[in-house]
């Protein structure tokens, strides 16, 4: 950006860092959430940092890329302090916005004054060499920041599904490319503006050297502003595919569930009238022994055999019935007290999700401790304060939940997209997730806010 001048002009200059301050706090309020307090707090914070560093140390000799590294650190330290939410995710939108304003106002900048070259030039004729005098400054200055602010206004609109149910490393991955680009447009600004980038070595008038700095320029970052767009909208687009597939799995998954439970509850209505025959006969002779054990088979043949598995849900006990089917094929000790409140306003399929990835990855590290003997899954699902709260312990050789990166199973669905699911599925409820590991004991706990609905059902039956 040109240097903002002292005078009758920085009435209106303070008014261009108004407009840029309130666009950037209705910028992170859109993305991190925030109060109509926190929005005007942050506003008007940036807007006197900003409108302070202008007033005192723009006219001090003060390096250029110092002064801009001030201007970042103060843009970075009001977003981490104002706004609550993940670090990680404050720190790419304050990132995103910095590379989004930067790259906007240096190519406009940049365009503009290219095209006040050449029309100077060819008023003039080519008889005087054309530079940009007080008056082109003076439109330049406000346009940049129209144009900036607009861009990034209809911007933002584009990249709310950025910030929408990413993991932590995700934000990590992507705020750290976008702060070099930062870095790197600064200091080409810099070089651009000191004459580094042309020199004419006595071929060249004052005229090409502004032109040929402000080109550069201009194609560095329009070329930036295409490279960044791809790698945020790309991330943006692999993370949605990713999580697409793995829902697709789990929405299999899910019909496979219902398909096994009423697969056998219709083979056993099928044989209802011979099996109803058969009790009959044994009752008659009084065959106790062998009522009990025919009664015992034709429940584990409707999947409706005594156990744990009573839930409320008859997709959750399918999903219940066989995760432990697996971990006592596996000798885990399994233990399970799950109520599922009527009417908690959490689809079935979310919660076969949210119990099916935790389980799957509480057998598969189960199955990765050598010693057998101390295997176990509890499992506890029920009414808490108005939120359903899932909490699920299993033994596991981890030391710490940092651990936990990718499964160590040869297909896709490791512990990494696993977990992903379930935040991803928590997130639409607005619930949260913990995990520990302590003691070689990894405990996760789902909490999610139930539907007014079932809060009153649940009073209604205390």
């Amino acid at each position: 950006m040109s240097a903002i001048s002292y005078g009758p002009e920085m009435l209106f200059s303070m008014v261009c860092y108004l407009a840029y301050a309130w666009c950037s706090s209705c910028f992170f309020v859109r993305h991190l959430g925030g109060s109509l307090a926190e929005k005007r707090v942050f506003g008007g914070l940036l807007f006197l940092s900003y409108g302070g560093m202008a007033l005192f140390l723009k006219n001090s000799h003060i390096f250029y890329l110092l002064y801009a590294l001030c201007n970042h650190m103060i843009l970075m330290v009001l977003v981490m302090t104002v706004f609550r939410g993940e670090w990680e995710k404050k720190l790419l939108a304050a990132v995103l916005l910095m590379a989004m304003t930067v790259l906007i106002w240096n190519f406009s900048e940049s365009f503009l004054c290219c095209t006040a070259l050449f029309i100077g030039h060819i008023v003039t004729g080519g008889q005087k060499p054309a530079v940009l005098g007080a008056g082109a400054e003076r439109f330049i200055l406000p346009a940049t920041y129209a144009i900036g602010i607009g861009m990034v206004t209809c911007l933002s609109k584009l990249l709310v599904p950025v910030f929408c149910g990413k993991r932590k490393s995700w934000y990590l991955c992507l705020a750290l490319p976008l702060a070099g680009v930062v870095l790197v447009t600064d200091l080409i600004n810099w070089a651009a503006s000191n004459g580094i980038m042309v020199q004419d070595w006595g071929k060249y008038g004052l005229y090409e050297n502004q032109l040929f700095s402000h080109g550069a320029m201009c194609i560095f970052t329009g070329l930036a502003m295409a490279a960044s767009g791809f790698f945020v909208f790309g991330m943006d687009r692999i993370h949605r595919e990713e999580r697409t597939g793995e829902e697709y799995r789990s929405k299999v998954m899910y019909y496979q569930m219902m398909e096994e439970q009423y697969g056998q509850m219709e083979r056993l209505r099928h044989d209802m009238k011979n099996h109803l025959i058969a009790l009959s006969t044994l009752v008659q002779n009084r065959q106790w022994e062998q009522t009990r054990n025919y009664l015992s088979q034709m429940a584990e043949a409707g999947n409706v055999e005594s156990g744990d598995e009573v839930t409320g849900s008859l997709v959750i006990d399918a999903l219940l019935y066989h995760k432990r089917r697996q971990a006592m094929d596996a000798g885990i000790a399994w233990q399970c007290n799950v109520r599922v409140p009527k009417d908690s306003g959490i689809k079935e399929m979310d919660l076969c999700i949210l119990a099916g990835n935790i389980l799957d990855n509480a057998i598969e590290a189960c199955c990765r401790i050598q010693n057998k003997n101390e295997l176990f899954i509890h499992i506890f699902a029920g009414t808490v304060k108005k939120c359903f709260l899932l909490e699920v312990q299993n033994s596991t050789d981890l030391e710490d939940c940092k651990e936990i990166v990718r499964s160590k199973k040869g297909d896709f669905a490791g512990h990494g997209l696993g977990l992903s699911n379930v935040r991803a599925a928590v997130s639409r409820y607005n619930g949260t997730v913990h995990m520990e590991a302590k003691k070689k004991v990894f405990t996760i706990s789902v909490l999610l806010p139930l539907a007014k609905s079932a809060v009153y059902n649940i009073k209604e039956s205390l």
